[in-house]
């Protein structure tokens, strides 16, 4: 059952829906860990559409991370996926207010260097509020799985 999870902010929109394992059956917790999912930007006229591998674990930082951030209005929440397809770095600046700056790289670039989109929004504790129980949603479906002891 896919789970999401969007940001959202003044002229800015992220939507990340995660599908399932990538290797449902797997038993080492490097394999088991991935995600399929697909990533929408849209940012004023600029907007992409991307098929990412997420690792479970980049789901639990970024949560802990936003939901400190969100509670005390300050600092920061940064999302990297593991193979960089998408980078989210959230900096809480004033009364609720954050600076969003983020880029989503292509994987399937033809060309040496590959296509990305570089952006940012502003965003504010109410619209982050919602990010933080939609991240919940995803950590508690597809938590970090670990083998069973031997």
């Amino acid at each position: 059952m896919t789970k999401a999870v969007e940001i959202q902010g003044h002229g800015g929109h992220i939507k990340i829906e995660v599908q399932g394992y990538e290797r449902p059956e797997a038993t080492d917790e490097d394999d088991a860990n991935w995600l399929v999912a697909s990533c929408s930007v849209v940012v004023g006229e600029f907007s992409c559409i991307l098929r990412l591998s997420l690792v479970t674990s980049d789901f639990v930082q970024f949560l802990a991370q936003l939901e400190d951030a969100v509670r005390s209005l300050s600092g920061n929440a940064t999302f990297i996926s593991l193979e960089e397809g998408l980078q989210i770095e959230i900096k809480f600046n004033h009364a609720g207010h954050a600076d969003l700056f983020g880029r989503a790289r292509s994987r399937i670039s033809l060309v040496p260097d590959q296509s990305e989109l570089s952006f940012s929004f502003e965003t504010d504790q109410s619209f982050l509020a919602r990010t933080v129980r939609e991240l919940k949603g995803i950590v508690t479906q597809f938590p970090v799985r670990k083998p069973a002891p031997g």
